[in-house]
């Protein structure tokens, strides 16, 4: 929930001289959360953030949502459902098997995307930024070490950009151009066998061609392998 404590922290960010305060982490869906008490961008979530996003404006400054799915980083066990991934393994953080995503899932997730950038823009927000970070679900979609698809969405680079960049184009087609639509990028997942620059600098160019985003934020690592990367 959006709590006076959520609301006064921004505030403060905000009266501090900052241009940009992001809420992070806003789940997409109660699947995608990183344990129960993650905000989930919904109906019920848009009066407290709007609340939120008010403060901050009166401040003087813009506020972000980053949203996304958590995917092999989901705690089954604290959220009490099953998340996904690209392909199907053991993750510890979700505290056990995660299976590999049907198209009909990812079609679904694709529309929980652009529900959450609609919800954000009701709520007030200046900018959405989409998490393909840190092997959260789309990240995860672009790892050589995690995607093991055979279809459309696994293989080469731009089939393993394919539903990242999807949902990209989603989430701009649901904000519009009133708002920013920034993307948390991982540049290397920080373990064998995964993302690196020979990869992720042409992935970084797809999504660029499409013109569904304003920027990039450059990061790294893995919240499924190397959380201190």
């Amino acid at each position: 929930a959006v709590t006076d404590k959520l609301v006064d922290f921004h505030a403060e960010v905000a009266r501090g001289g900052t241009a940009l305060t992001t809420v992070a982490y806003c789940s997409v869906s109660p699947a995608g959360r990183v344990h129960r008490d993650t905000l989930v961008l919904d109906r019920d979530a848009v009066p407290g953030l709007t609340r939120l996003t008010e403060a901050v404006h009166r401040e003087g400054a813009l506020a972000s949502a980053q949203i996304g799915h958590a995917g092999l980083v989901a705690n089954q066990l604290s959220n009490g459902m099953s998340t996904t991934a690209p392909s199907t393994r053991i993750s510890a953080p979700a505290m056990g098997l995660v299976r590999g995503a049907t198209l009909e899932q990812l079609d679904a997730i694709v529309e929980d995307y652009a529900s959450a950038a609609r919800y954000a823009v009701e709520s007030g927000f200046d900018a959405l930024e989409v998490h393909l970070g840190h092997n959260y679900l789309l990240s995860s979609f672009m790892s050589p070490n995690l995607n093991k698809r055979t279809d459309r969405y696994g293989g080469s680079i731009a089939n393993r950009t394919a539903f990242p960049r999807r949902v990209l184009a989603a989430v701009r087609a649901a904000a519009g151009d009133s708002v920013a639509v920034i993307a948390k990028f991982n540049m290397t997942d920080g373990v064998p066998k995964g993302l690196w620059l020979d990869e992720s600098l042409p992935m970084a160019k797809l999504i660029e061609s499409d013109g569904t985003i304003d920027a990039m934020q450059l990061t790294g690592g893995s919240s499924l392998l190397n959380g201190m990367y």
